[in-house]
């Protein structure tokens, strides 16, 4: 059998946690400089949308949520929180893509993309920490080895059918690149 399902979102998680690392550095780079990498911060965005929303979450949201709930009426409160801490990125990540084209000429935009970017990357390291350590192991308790494969077997699925080949592949190395401070700075 391939990686288990929650074996693979703690793999996405170590990439998502790489990028954290990297928006942290810029929240504290604009505290110290008040001037915003709008190219870096683009492809944070980037990363979020597509990465760690538009595949990480997908496969939470529409596969291994609902299976959970499916399974276990007790895993419903703890799919609720992660539900709402997924919108309240969502909202975080849309409001600094709303504010970054004006940061070179708006001090509130500055400010607006700022603390988004802080409130985004604290809102991640507790909900990853849940996942980890609450969640996942809720769901390794709770399906069988078949419906385990089958999750994977759907994971895989969505990102080579809906997410594209190679899009996984290229946002590693997005993180791995935002996770290298840059040298100019």
């Amino acid at each position: 059998m391939t990686d288990t399902p929650t074996e693979q979102l703690r793999q996405d998680h170590e990439l998502v946690l790489m990028v954290v690392e990297a928006i942290e550095r810029e929240v504290a780079d604009i505290g110290k400089t008040g001037r915003v990498h709008r190219e870096r911060v683009a492809q944070m965005v980037d990363f979020a949308q597509n990465f760690t929303d538009g595949c990480h979450h997908s496969k939470e949201e529409r596969v291994l949520f609902p299976t959970l709930e499916e399974r276990d009426a007790a895993a419903g409160g703890p799919v609720s929180v992660m539900l709402s801490e997924h919108e309240a990125g969502r909202e975080a990540i849309r409001a600094i893509d709303a504010a970054l084209p004006d940061v070179d000429e708006s001090e509130a935009a500055r400010t607006a993309v700022a603390g988004n970017l802080a409130l985004y990357a604290h809102l991640l390291r507790l909900h990853i920490n849940k996942e980890n350590q609450v969640l996942f192991p809720l769901a390794e308790r709770i399906l069988s080895d078949q419906e385990q494969e089958m999750i994977a077997a759907e994971f895989e699925r969505i990102e080579e059918e809906e997410t594209g080949a190679g899009v996984h592949e290229r946002y590693r190395e997005l993180a791995h690149t935002l996770a290298t401070p840059p040298a100019d700075d």
